[in-house]
């Protein structure tokens, strides 16, 4: 029996009946058993021989969550690739729909095996929504070398942030993004004692702002800030710091290139701001357009 014949009778477990070959069609002349014969297939590729530089490349592009999920399952060869630490210098795990449905527990699990196949050569990590401060120290203790790591919207504490963020010395590039419960000074010189090499942060919040407020409230954050002296960017997008805070930043962080302080109202662009941010070559102030701002559903409110 031929090809197309053989998978009827598999799909729809037809009996084989002996008579079928040289049956009557009543729309047209007898078929024969050749005649149904498919033709042969196309040689196939066999994609488990894909040399590793190639398959390193697709799942460069899956991105972690996709490997995770399955790319890297589909044999052996492409099992063996993603496990490779060179796989897993840098994690993202924060751009995949899946974080938002998934439950936090099956997040956690698949960032410790990233984790874990990096064999302490991950240098970026990035996580959204279900990062806690456990799965954080996870990460410090088996990538001491992390140097760049963005948070998204997750519900760490100061507590058990203060005490992860000492496990990363080498940390160059942090971002905390509407991650409400990590604030005020004490937070933020941690980072400045502990991350004594970082260049850029951003911090970013929504939430309720008042225009006016205690000074010490207003500008805890910007105290902190003012231990990160290796500062070459920074964006605090809608904090409640004023011009004196920011003030003190710009004097304890010469190096500063970039600043955005974009929705920072509490800051009056005068005379002395200007002259203060001479120096810097870009500057984002207040009431700057908000058109590239990545988080432009989560505005704060003042």
């Amino acid at each position: 029996m031929g090809l197309v014949a053989s998978s009827v009778v598999q799909l729809f477990n037809c009996p084989q009946d002996r008579n079928f070959r040289g049956r009557t069609s009543k729309l047209g002349p007898e078929i024969s058993s050749e005649k149904m014969e498919a033709p042969p297939a196309p040689d196939a590729r066999d994609w488990s021989a894909l040399n590793v530089d190639a398959l390193s490349l697709i799942f460069t592009k899956l991105g972690a969550i996709e490997v995770l999920m399955g790319a890297g399952l589909v044999c052996h060869s492409w099992l063996d690739t993603a496990k490779l630490p060179d796989m897993w210098r840098s994690v993202d795990m924060s751009n995949h729909n899946v974080v938002e449905t998934m439950p936090d527990s099956v997040l956690h699990c698949m960032a410790k095996v990233a984790v874990d196949r990096s064999c302490g050569q991950l240098e970026a990590f990035a996580g959204k929504r279900f990062v806690n401060a456990n799965l954080l120290k996870y990460i410090g203790d088996r990538a001491p070398s992390l140097k760049r790591l963005r948070l998204i919207s997750c519900k760490i504490n100061n507590v058990g942030f203060m005490d992860a963020i000492k496990k990363f010395p080498l940390l160059e590039d942090l971002e905390l993004s509407l991650c409400p419960y990590v604030f005020g000074k004490d937070s933020f010189e941690t980072i400045g004692m502990s991350c004594t090499h970082l260049t850029c942060f951003k911090w970013c919040m929504d939430g309720v702002h008042r225009f006016k407020g205690n000074y010490n409230y207003m500008n805890m954050e910007a105290m902190g800030i003012t231990t990160m002296t290796k500062l070459c960017s920074l964006q605090i997008f809608g904090s409640r710091l004023n011009n004196c805070g920011l003030a003190a930043i710009l004097d304890n962080c010469p190096n500063l290139e970039s600043l955005d302080i974009r929705y920072c109202f509490n800051v009056k662009e005068d005379g002395a701001l200007h002259e203060k941010c001479a120096g810097i070559r870009s500057l984002r102030l207040p009431r700057d357009s908000i058109n590239d701002y990545e988080f432009k559903d989560n505005l704060p409110t003042w």
